[in-house]
Formats: structure tokens, C-alpha cells, sequence
């Protein structure tokens, strides 16, 4: 009796519903997660643990105690994930790249003879051409080292001395051989900031190379390629002729869409194309994952049965179409994952013709985790998987409970031989509408003619198919965004709003894009009306496009949001599934969870809720643990790890907020606006504010237009609420008029300060000391605008790139601008930071910002010297990431991301 109370309890509580694979990929994610954890350790004793546990598990099984073996299994189910987790993440052989670099063998930072595969094609990036390489060997002084490991490539598009030199066209299964000078990723140590190391390293990819000119390559086509690969690239680049022509009648970006959706080739999507489409909710549609793979299986499912292929034969034909589908895509990661939960899925049907989607999805996970850890902490599979759960516990759930019992009946509507008899009250107004559309349909036919019933009827059955297929893609599209939408907030900062509606336009038109571009394609290779089909691709591709531009400039569509903690986020997304797995009644737990979430999230939009959201955020973001009494009022600058770049927030004692340079990439004139360059403003500073949960800048300062200070600033001004932008005298440049321009779009103000401006924001005093109204230096370095900041004992000087002449000018106008913090000029350059500025300012500590091995040598060697002979201390955004000096104006605390409390104590 009491195995039998405890067989039940465990029946329900752990394997509702047929899905046992729950628990199990519960349990075994579980395990994953804890290896982040654990770095020391013995393998042999986790293997002897997880031995151990299946062991007690069995002996508890045989003496009746269910609930115990189910426990006890469940632990060894994680103890199996924690020990392949490390096993992938530590174990590799000795020729791996990740072994060789230790050992000194695989040189960084100087150029290296590599020789390799091209993994995948190489795309333009900002002016370069990147591409993944599969490393095979690498010259070692005189002998050859066999090593295995990706690295990603950046070539160079001209020569430095100017003369331009043909980039070669690098595809999958060409052999490369040529010299790099290879480095290890990096991230940018900032609170917020991506992990960039980590999402290459879960592609494989463990060195970044920079080769100068593309005359130190060689390239010998297909030469590490066979049969399927060849293939697939014949594939690729005859997709890629046929789009020619609607690249050069479309200007470009509809065939980019194109490319996008058939091959998985999003090279050529510039950054504005990308952001209509993540702005109306729908980027998901270019990418290629589950809606190209549902839409190729149906349309071959379709074929194959149409022509009498047997049900198990067809669903082997259909995998094997979609493996060459994915084959020809380059196994992205996100194609692949869709490959195999499909396959799972069509095996599932071929053995026991039904199987319950959601267990095949959450086994698919498993097995995609055993094999590939990683990939739980990856964005990519996270969005995958929950949107697909959603769908599959969620949104199929709702649509045969409610929708399609009562839309059936009137589906069936004239059809004598279709009766409905199930029980359930949704089935019983479904046959009630049924009933009163054929009486609605007899008595018209009564009136007009017997011949209009059965139009009638069918006009009806039309009218039922339509709004079961809109309102599952309602549903469907809901269930997503409820799923996904804290995780997209998390991830990505952006919320739509219009996307269910988007959805309902812009996937049926991706599809039948996606339909065309494919008949397009076979058309041009069989010479059968290309031209005529290519012009309707072209077209639909840019009706798909003027559609999400259309749904993303409505007013209130979307909206940049701050961060919301993980932890909240998981909460919300454990409660959809515990709510979705257990088939809880009360589903207004997790909505109102996720609305609430969502709305705390938004409070940049919604002023009405300022002050319950400013009670409530403090739970729902990240904090530190607080430092400062809480009547403490404290000014604060960090100085963000922008690379080679420059970037401040200061934090004032009356919660203002100014940004002093937004960094930015370093690039050649003509290259400053591309539309395919890495945006440093988004993707590092305005992640910063938004993980600090700030909405709104009061002041965004620029020392100067050059890109590594400026760079960024456009983004910034978009993504957030400005008080205004501050600037001194610049010559006229393009840098500067698109930051002046995108102001303007954005309604904020602009003005312009010089030397002995003055104003006091809640009790500090700060001040520009350069340059005059009228300055007589030649370059941006020397009109940098240097702002002074007085607080109490306190006192900075934040440099911009002033030179040495500037400094000369300051000194002989201001005699001794003191400054205890001294955000080193030029990044540290021997140009600058001299010695009678030193012995005038006399600072404490020095933050100098510069990017780890950078070409220009900062900072000077000479400048860190004269720094320690003047007694200060050195803070490096390279080695310290983002550096954090808070003080009240008597007590100080040094922060670092990377070492966190540095130093504290009084001025």
C-alpha cells in the first residue's frame, strides 16, 4: 500500500503526462550549471559518486522506496551533467589549441604560419573580411606542429602602405595556409558586457588572427572539401548568383534578406536592416531554424505522400532533405539544433507513430546538452528551446483545448457524416455554433434559392478555417512572447510590443519569400522563367521588408529597456513551465509574474508608475552590496573598459547621471559609417547604463570627435533620454556632423563649453580649463575638452587626449589645477601627460584607458614611469576592466569588475 501511495506521488509529481524526460533534463541542467562552480576537482571521484548514486538508487528500488530511488537517480542524473560538462570543458587532447597556448607552443601577439580549413565563408565585417578557420598545423621555428582548434581571421582590405590588394574569396572547404598574428579573445570587463570569450569558445573558436594584407594568403580551393561539401557550396554560390541581379536593382538589402532566408548568409544585412527587424519582434524569420525546417518538411511531407510514398519511408526521405538543407546552411548552430529535435521527432513517429511533442523537445534538449554542455548558457539555444516549449506546452495545449473544439464543428459545417460528441464545455459551444450557422444557412437558402446553401455552407467552413488558423498563430505568437520576452529584456535590452501583431504579417509573407527565392533559385538553374520569378522575389523580399519598417515606426512599438537580473528572469521562466508541466489551474500565477516583470522592466516608458517603479526595481535589477549609509550622498565616475577607446559615467550626489565620451571603433575615415561595423555604443556602453538600470542621461559630454571617443555616441543617443549634448569647439568633420544630425532626430539640445565654464550640480563644482572660445590648436587632441571636478576634499581632471601643448596652455592660465584623480590624457601617449602638468596636478591615482596589445604602443612606458615618480597610483582599464572611485567628498572606495574593493579610506 505504501509503495503503491508512493508510486502515485512520485507519477505525478515527477512524470505527468507521459513527459519523464522533464525531471531528467531538469536534473541534468542542473549539473551543468554547478560545473560554472567547481574548478578544482577529481575526475575520478565524480565518476566514483555518480557510480555510487546509481547504485543507492537501485538498492532503494529494490526495497520499495520509490520516491528515494527517484531522488537518488535524479542526483546521478546531475552528477552525469556536472561530469560532461567538465569533460568538455577541460578535457582535450594535447595538439588542442587550448593545451598548445599554455605550453608556450602556439605564439601570441607575433605572427605565426598557420595552415587550415575554412570552416566557414568569410563575411565582411567593417571593412575586413572574417572568417573561421579549422586550424591543422602551425610552423613552430623550422618544423611543422599539428594543432586542432578554430580561430576567426580578420583580413585587412588594403595593403598599409595604401595600395589597394584583392581580398580572396575564402569559402567552406577551401585550404589556407598564410601568416597571423593571433591573440586570445577578450571581453570587455564592464558589469553587463557580453561574454565574447565564452560565445566563441562554445563555437570551438579559441584564437582571434589579424592578418595585414591579403598578399600574406594563399588559398587553394575546395582542396579540404568532399563530395557533400563541394555540394553545398555549388549550392550556396548558385543561390548567390541568382540574388546578383536583385542586388543591383534593389540597392542591396532585399537580396541580403534573401540570402538570409534561404542560405543562412547574413553578410551582407547591414545593422539598420537588422534593427527593423528587431525592433518590430520578428529577426527570428531571417534567421534559419525551426519555421525554414517546419516549412521545407511540410512542403516535401506534401510531395512524398502526394506521389504514394509510405508514411515511414517519407519520413526518412524528409530527414535526409532537411540534413542536406542543413549541410548546404554550414550546420549553424541554430539549424542544427532544429535538425536533430526533428529528426527525434520523425523517428519518434516512425516507431510509435504518435509521440507527444513536448517529451521529444525536452529529450531532443538532453541529448543536445550531452553532447554540447555549453549550449545551455548560450542565447541562441536558450531562445530555441523556450520558444519551441512554448509552443509545444503552451500554445498546443490551448488550441486543442479551446480553439479547435469550437471551430471544428463549423469546420464541418453542411457535412452530415461529421458529428462532434466529445464532452467539455468548449465542445459544447462549438456544436451550438455549428447548429445555429446551418439554421442561420437553411433559412437563408429558404428565401433565395436552395442552390446558395451549399456556397453558404462552404463560405462558413472557409470562415472557421481562417480564424483557427489566425488565432493559433495568435496564440502561438502570444505563448512566445510570454516565454521569451524576460529573456529577451535580459539579453538584449529591447522589448516589442507589436510583435504578436507583426508576427501575424511578417511570417506568412517570410514564407512565401522563402517560397519564391527557392523557385526562383531552381528556375535560374534549369534556365526555366528566371527573370520573371526573380522579379517577384525581389519584390516580396522588399514588401517583407517595408513591413517590418512599417510595424517598427509606430509609435510605441517597441522600446530599449534596462536589464532585469537573472534570477528573475529564471523565477519567471521556472513558473511557466512548473505552471505549463503540472497543468495548474490558477494560470494567472506566471502571467501576472511576467507582466509584472515586464513592467518594471519598462518603467522608462510608463512615468505614471515612477514611484512604485522605483521601489521596485532594486529587486528586480542587480546590486551591489551597499558600501555607503544609506543618508550618504556620494559622487561617483566609472571608467568603462571601451578597448582602445574612452568612456566616463558620473554619478552625482542628487542621482544625475552625465557620460563623458561614449567610446567607439577605431577605423579609417571611409569605413566610419559602414553599416556592418561592430557598434561599440551599443554593444559596451549602453549595456553598462542599462545592467545600472539607468534610463536617462542628463548630459552626454564629448571631449572631442575622434571615433574612440566619439564613436559611440550615436547609439547612445538613440538608446536612451537625453538632457542635453555638450561639446567644445571641433572642426567640421563627418563624425561629428552624424552625432549633431542623429541630436537633432532625437530632439536633444546641443551646446558648446570652453574654458572657464563653471556650474554646480548638487554640491560639486565642475569646470572646463580647455580650450578658449577661440583655440589655436591645429588638432581634435588639442582642443580636447578637460572638465575639472571639485567635491568636498575631492577633486578630477578628466584629460580627454590633451597633449602637451594643451597642457603647457592650461598651466599658463590656470597655474595648478589640482586633481587627486587624473583620468590620464591619450590613453597614456608620450605625447601627452608631462612633467609640469604632473607636479601641478599632483594626482593620487591615475586611470589611463587603452586596449590590451594595442598597435600604438599605449600606454608609453616613459608616461607609467614619470606617473610612479609623482607618486600615483596606476589603474588600467586593460587589466582592472571597468574602474569604479566613489567618495562622499571625505571617504573614498576604489572598485574594479575584475578585483572587485581595490582600496578604501579617507582623503
Amino acid at each position: 500500500m505504501r509503495a503503491t501511495v508512493a508510486s502515485r506521488i512520485s507519477s505525478v509529481v515527477l512524470f505527468p503526462t507521459n513527459r519523464p524526460t522533464a525531471a531528467l533534463i531538469i536534473a541534468f541542467s542542473l549539473g551543468i550549471g554547478l560545473s560554472r562552480l567547481i574548478h578544482e576537482y577529481s575526475f575520478a571521484a565524480l565518476a566514483a559518486a555518480g557510480a555510487s548514486l546509481i547504485g543507492a538508487s537501485l538498492a532503494a528500488l529494490r526495497h520499495d522506496r520509490t520516491l528515494t530511488s527517484l531522488a537518488l537517480g535524479l542526483a546521478a542524473v546531475s552528477m552525469g551533467g556536472l561530469s560532461t560538462a567538465l569533460a568538455h570543458r577541460d578535457g582535450f587532447p594535447d595538439a588542442d589549441l587550448r593545451a598548445l597556448i599554455p605550453r608556450g607552443l602556439f605564439k601570441l601577439n607575433e605572427p605565426v604560419s598557420f595552415e587550415g580549413c575554412v570552416a566557414e565563408d568569410g563575411q565582411k565585417q567593417g571593412g575586413q573580411i572574417v572568417s573561421i578557420i579549422e586550424l591543422r598545423a602551425f610552423l613552430a621555428k623550422d618544423h611543422w606542429v599539428p594543432c586542432k582548434g578554430k580561430g576567426m581571421i580578420r583580413i585587412a582590405g588594403s595593403e598599409a602602405e595604401g595600395s589597394p590588394a584583392k581580398i580572396p574569396n575564402l569559402l567552406q572547404g577551401d585550404l589556407v595556409r598564410g601568416w597571423a598574428t593571433w591573440r586570445l579573445p577578450r571581453n570587455y570587463e564592464n558589469p553587463g558586457s557580453a561574454g565574447r570569450r565564452q560565445s566563441l569558445a562554445r563555437r570551438g573558436i579559441y584564437v582571434i588572427g589579424r592578418v595585414k594584407s591579403p598578399r600574406l594568403l594563399e588559398s587553394v580551393p575546395g582542396a579540404c572539401s568532399n563530395a557533400w561539401t563541394r555540394s553545398a557550396t555549388s549550392v550556396r554560390n548558385q543561390v548567390r548568383k541568382s540574388l546578383e541581379p536583385i542586388r543591383l536593382k534593389e540597392q542591396g538589402q532585399p537580396a541580403a534578406v534573401l540570402a538570409s532566408l534561404l542560405i543562412g548568409d547574413y553578410s551582407q544585412l547591414n545593422n539598420s536592416t537588422r534593427e527593423i527587424f528587431q525592433n518590430s519582434g520578428t529577426l527570428h524569420v531571417l534567421v534559419v531554424s525551426a519555421l525554414h525546417v517546419a516549412w521545407i518538411a511540410g512542403l516535401f511531407l506534401q510531395f512524398f505522400r502526394s506521389i504514394g510514398v509510405p508514411e515511414r519511408t517519407r519520413y526518412l526521405l524528409v530527414a535526409l532533405v532537411i540534413l542536406f538543407y542543413t549541410w548546404v546552411v554550414g550546420f549553424q548552430a541554430s539549424i542544427t539544433r532544429c535538425l536533430w529535435m526533428f529528426i527525434l521527432y520523425l523517428i519518434g513517429r516512425m516507431l510509435l507513430r504518435r509521440a507527444d511533442p513536448a517529451n521529444i523537445l525536452l529529450a531532443s534538449a538532453l541529448l543536445l546538452l550531452a553532447a554540447q554542455p555549453d549550449w545551455l548558457f548560450e542565447t541562441g539555444f536558450q531562445l530555441s528551446f523556450l520558444s519551441v516549449t512554448a509552443i509545444a506546452m503552451t500554445a498546443v495545449p490551448f488550441i486543442e483545448s479551446y480553439l479547435k473544439p469550437l471551430l471544428e464543428p463549423l469546420r464541418n459545417s453542411g457535412k452530415s457524416e461529421s458529428l462532434f460528441l466529445q464532452p467539455g464545455p468548449w465542445h459544447q459551444r462549438g456544436r451550438k455554433l455549428r447548429t445555429r450557422c446551418e439554421i442561420l444557412i437553411e433559412e437563408t437558402a429558404d428565401r433565395l434559392s436552395p442552390a446558395v446553401s451549399n456556397l453558404l455552407c462552404r463560405m462558413a467552413r472557409a470562415l472557421a478555417f481562417t480564424a483557427l488558423a489566425t488565432g493559433s498563430t495568435i496564440v502561438i505568437t502570444l505563448s512566445i512572447q510570454i516565454w521569451i520576452g524576460p529573456l529577451l529584456a535580459h539579453n538584449f535590452n529591447r522589448m516589442s510590443w507589436i510583435s504578436p501583431l507583426a508576427n501575424l504579417v511578417i511570417v506568412p509573407c517570410s514564407s512565401l519569400v522563402l517560397a519564391t527565392g527557392m523557385l526562383t533559385v531552381l528556375a535560374d538553374s534549369l534556365h526555366l522563367c528566371g527573370p520573371a520569378l526573380m522579379r517577384f522575389s525581389g519584390e516580396f523580399s522588399s514588401l517583407l521588408l517595408r513591413s517590418a519598417g512599417d510595424l517598427a515606426a509606430v509609435a510605441g512599438a517597441w522600446q530599449r529597456c534596462p536589464t532585469p537580473s537573472a534570477a528573475w528572469v529564471l523565477t519567471g521562466i521556472v513558473l511557466l513551465f512548473a505552471w505549463s508541466h503540472f497543468k495548474w489551474r490558477r494560470v494567472w500565477i506566471p502571467l501576472c509574474y511576467t507582466a509584472a516583470l515586464l513592467g518594471f522592466v519598462s518603467h522608462g516608458s510608463l512615468p505614471g508608475l515612477g514611484i512604485l517603479i522605483s521601489k521596485s526595481k532594486s529587486i528586480v535589477c542587480r546590486r551591489d552590496n551597499a558600501i555607503w549609509p544609506k543618508n550618504v550622498s556620494t559622487l561617483s565616475f566609472t571608467f568603462l573598459d571601451v578597448g582602445q577607446g574612452d568612456s566616463t559615467v558620473i554619478a552625482f550626489p542628487n542621482k544625475s547621471v552625465w557620460l563623458v565620451d561614449a567610446g567607439g571603433l577605431l577605423q579609417i575615415p571611409s569605413q566610419e559609417d559602414d553599416a556592418h561595423a561592430f557598434d561599440l555604443g551599443e554593444a559596451v556602453v549602453s549595456r553598462y547604463l542599462w545592467h545600472a538600470w539607468i534610463t536617462r542621461l542628463d548630459r552626454l559630454i564629448l571631449s572631442h570627435s575622434d571615433l574612440d571617443h566619439a564613436g559611440g555616441a550615436r547609439s547612445v543617443l538613440r538608446n536612451f533620454r537625453i538632457g542635453g549634448l555638450v561639446h567644445s569647439h571641433v572642426a567640421p568633420d563627418r563624425v561629428m556632423a552624424g552625432i549633431l544630425n542623429t541630436a537633432r532626430s532625437e530632439n536633444v539640445s546641443v551646446a558648446q563649453v570652453f574654458a572657464g565654464h563653471r556650474e554646480e550640480i548638487s554640491s560639486v563644482l565642475v569646470r572646463a580649463i580647455h580650450p578658449l572660445p577661440n583655440p589655436t590648436g591645429a588638432t581634435a587632441n588639442e582642443n580636447s575638452l578637460v572638465l575639472q571636478f571639485s567635491y568636498k576634499r575631492f577633486s578630477a581632471i578628466l584629460a580627454g587626449d590633451l597633449d602637451r601643448a594643451g597642457e603647457a596652455e592650461i598651466l599658463s592660465r590656470s597655474g595648478s589645477p589640482g586633481g587627486l584623480l587624473l583620468k590620464v590624457a591619450h590613453h597614456g601617449s608620450r605625447l601627452g601627460t608631462s612633467n609640469p602638468f604632473l607636479e601641478a596636478v599632483k594626482p593620487r591615482w591615475a586611470v589611463i584607458s587603452a586596449g590590451r596589445n594595442n598597435p600604438y604602443g599605449h600606454p608609453s612606458g616613459e608616461v607609467l614611469r614619470r606617473l610612479l615618480r609623482h607618486g600615483a597610483r596606476l589603474l588600467l582599464t586593460a587589466d582592472q576592466g571597468a574602474i569604479t572611485f566613489e567618495t562622499d567628498g571625505n571617504a573614498y572606495v576604489i572598485r574594479t569588475h575584475i578585483g572587485g574593493i581595490l582600496e578604501r579610506g579617507n582623503l
